[in-house]
């Protein structure tokens, strides 16, 4: 790709600090050794992800390490029959962190792969408020469930949906990028209508981004069907 997916603080820390160059749009087209690797050839790739003939760089090593990519831990939310989400693996949630399944609630990497341990910390304390709450008081119907589209730019949110009668104060909305964009804003529209554009230098997929959506502003816009979270050109 030509972008990193990983922080912008890994990087320095771990690449220039020691002088260690980063390739992007590049890929390894040829591996050499018998008994274990003894050498990689690599090349950069155009805009069609095709390794671009003459651009070949040799180097001689004896291991190669490969990033795959990132999954949720979905085993158990499979086996109980929760609904996946398309784009993240992970449990498609509400603003309690509640999974299609009445009283399975998802945080952490088993909902989707995060960047900050905080993060993690954050989801973990709502999702563990809200089961508490849910095995004291089972669960109270909601008269109104509001979809959250992920749309221009923003691949996915979490939560997926919002209950504007049962959701806390604030509810924090996080979603990733699907591609580096720069001087660009986060906007969110209640139905039709801007509510918030946040100028940002620099968004990328290894990031995650997050706004807050208020309980009492929310409220303001009355019987609204849907809200928008995108990325807009400032």
């Amino acid at each position: 790709m030509p972008y990193s997916g990983g922080l912008k603080r890994n990087i320095v820390q771990c690449l220039d600090d020691y002088g260690i160059p980063l390739k992007l749009s590049h890929t390894v087209v040829d591996i050499e050794g018998k008994e274990r690797v003894t050498g990689i050839t690599i090349a950069e790739v155009g805009p069609d992800m095709k390794p671009i003939p003459g651009t070949e760089e040799y180097y001689s090593c004896d291991t190669l390490l490969l990033s795959v990519g990132l999954l949720p831990e979905n085993e158990l939310s499979k086996i109980a029959g929760v609904e996946l989400s398309t784009i993240t693996s992970g449990p498609v949630v509400n603003d309690a962190l509640e999974t299609s399944v009445e009283g399975i609630f998802a945080c952490g990497n088993v909902l989707h792969v995060h960047d900050l341990v905080d993060f993690v910390s954050q989801e973990a304390a709502n999702a563990g408020k809200n089961a508490a709450k849910y095995v004291k008081e089972g669960r109270v119907a909601s008269n109104k469930e509001i979809k959250i589209n992920a749309v221009d730019g923003v691949r996915y949110t979490v939560p997926c949906t919002i209950r504007p009668d049962q959701m806390d104060d604030t509810v924090t909305v996080r979603f990733r990028v699907g591609q580096v964009f720069k001087n660009s804003a986060v906007t969110m529209y209640f139905g039709d209508e801007q509510v918030l554009k946040r100028k940002k230098q620099i968004m990328a997929p290894g990031e995650m981004e997050q706004v807050v959506i208020d309980k009492k502003k929310l409220a303001e816009y009355g019987d609204i069907s849907d809200i928008t979270i995108k990325i807009e050109s400032v």
